[in-house]
Protein backbone atom coordinates (compact mmCIF):
# COMPACT_ATOMS: atom_id res chain seq x y z
CA UNK A 1 0.00 0.00 0.00
CA UNK A 2 2.89 2.55 0.85
CA UNK A 3 5.04 1.54 -2.29
CA UNK A 4 1.56 1.93 -4.33
CA UNK A 5 1.09 5.96 -2.50
CA UNK A 6 5.01 6.79 -3.28
CA UNK A 7 4.38 5.81 -6.80
CA UNK A 8 1.67 7.85 -7.24
CA UNK A 9 2.68 10.47 -5.72
CA UNK A 10 5.89 10.33 -7.44
CA UNK A 11 3.93 10.83 -10.89
CA UNK A 12 1.82 13.69 -9.58
CA UNK A 13 4.47 15.14 -8.71
CA UNK A 14 5.95 14.68 -12.15
CA UNK A 15 2.74 15.56 -14.16
CA UNK A 16 2.78 19.01 -11.37
CA UNK A 17 6.17 19.91 -12.62
CA UNK A 18 5.68 19.97 -16.33
CA UNK A 19 7.56 15.96 -16.84
CA UNK A 20 10.84 18.25 -16.80
CA UNK A 21 13.94 16.19 -17.68
CA UNK A 22 16.74 17.81 -14.75
CA UNK A 23 14.30 15.86 -12.12
CA UNK A 24 14.21 11.86 -12.49
CA UNK A 25 12.52 9.18 -10.91
CA UNK A 26 14.25 5.84 -9.25
CA UNK A 27 14.26 2.89 -6.58
CA UNK A 28 16.36 2.77 -4.16
CA UNK A 29 17.54 -0.48 -2.70
CA UNK A 30 14.17 -0.81 -0.34
CA UNK A 31 11.96 0.31 -2.92
CA UNK A 32 11.19 3.25 -2.39
CA UNK A 33 11.05 5.95 -4.87
CA UNK A 34 13.77 9.03 -5.08
CA UNK A 35 13.18 11.99 -6.59
CA UNK A 36 15.97 14.24 -7.76
CA UNK A 37 19.57 13.74 -9.64
CA UNK A 38 20.82 10.74 -7.48
CA UNK A 39 24.48 9.82 -7.40
CA UNK A 40 24.03 6.12 -7.72
CA UNK A 41 27.71 5.35 -6.03
CA UNK A 42 26.64 6.65 -2.99
CA UNK A 43 22.40 7.80 -2.74
CA UNK A 44 23.26 11.42 -2.20
CA UNK A 45 20.87 13.64 -3.49
CA UNK A 46 22.80 16.01 -5.74
CA UNK A 47 21.39 19.63 -5.66
CA UNK A 48 22.86 20.48 -8.96
CA UNK A 49 21.43 21.22 -12.29
CA UNK A 50 24.43 19.51 -13.93
CA UNK A 51 24.57 15.90 -15.27
CA UNK A 52 26.27 13.44 -12.40
CA UNK A 53 29.47 12.02 -12.54
CA UNK A 54 31.94 11.11 -10.28
CA UNK A 55 33.62 14.52 -10.62
CA UNK A 56 30.44 15.90 -8.76
CA UNK A 57 31.54 14.60 -4.94
CA UNK A 58 33.28 15.96 -2.50
CA UNK A 59 36.33 14.40 -1.21
CA UNK A 60 37.78 14.42 2.11
CA UNK A 61 41.62 14.11 3.25
CA UNK A 62 42.29 13.96 7.10
CA UNK A 63 45.73 15.37 7.49
CA UNK A 64 46.19 12.49 10.28
CA UNK A 65 43.83 9.85 10.63
CA UNK A 66 45.29 8.44 14.64
CA UNK A 67 45.95 10.41 17.19
CA UNK A 68 47.81 8.78 20.65
CA UNK A 69 47.10 11.18 23.40
CA UNK A 70 49.90 9.36 25.64
CA UNK A 71 49.13 8.80 29.25
CA UNK A 72 46.15 10.47 30.48
CA UNK A 73 44.48 10.98 33.49
CA UNK A 74 41.25 9.87 35.14
CA UNK A 75 39.88 12.07 35.36
CA UNK A 76 40.32 14.16 32.50
CA UNK A 77 39.39 15.87 29.69
CA UNK A 78 41.53 16.00 26.44
CA UNK A 79 40.67 17.40 23.41
CA UNK A 80 42.40 17.11 19.93
CA UNK A 81 41.59 18.58 16.96
CA UNK A 82 41.66 16.66 13.75
CA UNK A 83 42.29 19.00 10.85
CA UNK A 84 40.92 18.28 7.03
CA UNK A 85 40.85 19.26 3.36
CA UNK A 86 37.87 18.45 0.53
CA UNK A 87 40.17 17.81 -2.03
CA UNK A 88 36.86 17.67 -4.25
CA UNK A 89 35.16 20.07 -6.71
CA UNK A 90 31.92 20.49 -4.42
CA UNK A 91 31.30 21.20 -0.95
CA UNK A 92 31.69 18.85 1.42
CA UNK A 93 28.95 18.36 4.18
CA UNK A 94 29.77 16.24 7.46
CA UNK A 95 26.65 14.53 8.02
CA UNK A 96 27.14 12.49 11.43
CA UNK A 97 30.72 11.70 13.11
CA UNK A 98 29.84 9.38 16.35
CA UNK A 99 32.39 7.62 18.39
CA UNK A 100 32.29 3.87 19.40
CA UNK A 101 31.87 5.01 23.21
CA UNK A 102 30.19 7.37 25.55
CA UNK A 103 33.69 8.48 27.09
CA UNK A 104 34.59 9.82 23.68
CA UNK A 105 32.63 13.09 21.79
CA UNK A 106 32.87 14.19 18.22
CA UNK A 107 32.17 17.60 17.57
CA UNK A 108 31.59 18.38 13.43
CA UNK A 109 31.46 21.55 11.64
CA UNK A 110 27.83 22.32 10.73
CA UNK A 111 28.96 24.85 7.69
CA UNK A 112 29.88 23.02 4.45
CA UNK A 113 33.71 23.09 3.78
CA UNK A 114 34.09 24.57 0.22
CA UNK A 115 36.27 22.63 -2.59
CA UNK A 116 39.98 22.97 -1.32
CA UNK A 117 39.21 24.39 2.08
CA UNK A 118 40.42 23.48 5.55
CA UNK A 119 37.96 22.31 8.51
CA UNK A 120 38.41 20.92 11.90
CA UNK A 121 36.94 17.71 13.68
CA UNK A 122 37.25 18.37 17.29
CA UNK A 123 37.21 15.39 19.50
CA UNK A 124 37.56 15.24 23.52
CA UNK A 125 38.34 11.80 25.13
CA UNK A 126 37.31 12.09 28.82
CA UNK A 127 38.47 8.36 30.66
CA UNK A 128 36.27 6.59 32.79
CA UNK A 129 36.89 4.92 36.10
CA UNK A 130 36.85 1.26 34.18
CA UNK A 131 40.11 2.29 31.50
CA UNK A 132 42.12 2.89 34.66
CA UNK A 133 45.53 1.20 34.09
CA UNK A 134 45.50 0.28 30.69
CA UNK A 135 45.67 1.49 27.18
CA UNK A 136 42.19 2.67 25.22
CA UNK A 137 41.81 2.55 21.65
CA UNK A 138 38.52 4.68 20.67
CA UNK A 139 37.07 5.03 16.59
CA UNK A 140 35.20 7.77 15.28
CA UNK A 141 33.48 7.27 12.31
CA UNK A 142 32.60 10.39 9.96
CA UNK A 143 29.62 10.35 7.64
CA UNK A 144 29.87 12.80 4.83
CA UNK A 145 29.00 13.39 0.86
CA UNK A 146 32.03 11.84 0.22
CA UNK A 147 32.67 7.69 -1.72
CA UNK A 148 32.98 6.24 0.44
CA UNK A 149 30.54 7.61 2.71
CA UNK A 150 32.39 6.73 5.74
CA UNK A 151 36.11 7.96 7.24
CA UNK A 152 37.48 6.44 10.16
CA UNK A 153 39.40 8.11 12.90
CA UNK A 154 41.57 6.23 15.91
CA UNK A 155 42.54 8.06 19.37
CA UNK A 156 44.06 5.87 21.82
CA UNK A 157 45.64 7.06 25.29
CA UNK A 158 47.29 4.81 28.24
CA UNK A 159 45.10 5.46 31.21
CA UNK A 160 46.33 6.80 34.34
CA UNK A 161 44.73 6.94 37.76
CA UNK A 162 44.66 10.94 39.04
CA UNK A 163 47.21 11.97 41.84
Amino acid sequence: MKKGFVYIFSAALLVACGGEEDSTSTSDNTGNSIIGNTNPKDGNNITTNSENNDSEIAAIEFFEMKHDFGDVFYPSDNKYTFKFKNTGNVPLVIDDAKASCGCTIPNKPEEPIAPGGIGELDVIFRPKSGQVGQPVTKRITVTANTNPKETYLEITANVKEAM
